[in-house]
């Protein structure tokens, strides 16, 4: 029971520092770098977000509703660092294919990631 509420407690604060540190990479690396460049970090970061749910979930061990709810929900939030950043409407046609690539590759790397450290265990 102790684990389950520190999980839950551990999870917000990996949220808020996640998307700080994801909003924080999009303005710095993710939006102005070379398209070549951020694709590798955008790879980086959704490896990392899945690293950190799959560690913050081995140490604590949660139960199942709060595994998916607040571990693998609550990470696919955190993987995506453009979420709530701008407003899809402010964005030019051009950098449309920038933005979506920002906003769904590291989702798809953490998923394979996830999936792939689950069936390890």
């Amino acid at each position: 029971m102790k684990t389950n509420i520190a999980f839950f407690f551990m999870s917000f604060v990996f949220m808020v520092v996640g998307r700080k540190i994801g909003w924080w990479l999009s303005k710095l690396i993710f939006y102005p770098a070379p398209a070549i460049i951020s694709f590798i970090n955008l790879i980086g970061w959704g490896a990392a977000v899945a690293w950190g749910m799959d560690v913050l979930i081995d140490w604590l061990h949660p139960n199942v509703v709060l595994k998916w709810i607040f571990g693998f929900g609550l990470a696919a939030y955190v993987a995506i660092p453009n979420y709530g950043l701008l407003q899809e409407s402010s964005i030019p046609d051009d950098k449309q294919v920038r933005h979506m690539m920002i906003s769904w590759l590291p989702l798809v790397v953490y998923v394979l990631l996830e999936v792939a450290l689950r069936l390890r265990s």
